[in-house]
């Protein structure tokens, strides 16, 4: 093994195989990443209907019987991810049978 690194070395390979991996890696997380908008993540009409499994007529009726929060920013509509667990743990049931 020599102290020598060229391009047709082995470390050389690895190393560039690596940077290939993390930049794939860096790419997807950044596809995922939610910038905060004081401290708080937000999420898209589509994220909630994909999430919670609902139409975008149900999100509508939600939004208009007020039953969860939300803001418009820029004509978008967006829903404060706190909000939304919120809702959800108010209103969760615990349906488990009590005999076990």
């Amino acid at each position: 093994m020599s102290d020598i690194i060229t391009k047709r070395s082995e470390e050389f390979k690895e190393l560039t195989d690596w940077m290939v991996q993390t930049t794939r890696e860096i790419e997807t997380a950044m596809k995922h990443l939610r910038p905060t908008i004081g401290q708080e993540h937000y999420l898209t009409g589509d994220e909630i209907c994909r999430r919670f499994h609902v139409c975008k007529r149900t999100l509508q009726t939600l939004r208009d019987t007020k039953a969860i929060p939300y803001t418009t920013l820029g004509g978008k509509i967006l829903y404060p991810e706190s909000g939304i667990f919120e809702v959800l743990k108010k209103n969760y049931r615990d349906f488990r049978p009590w005999n076990m």
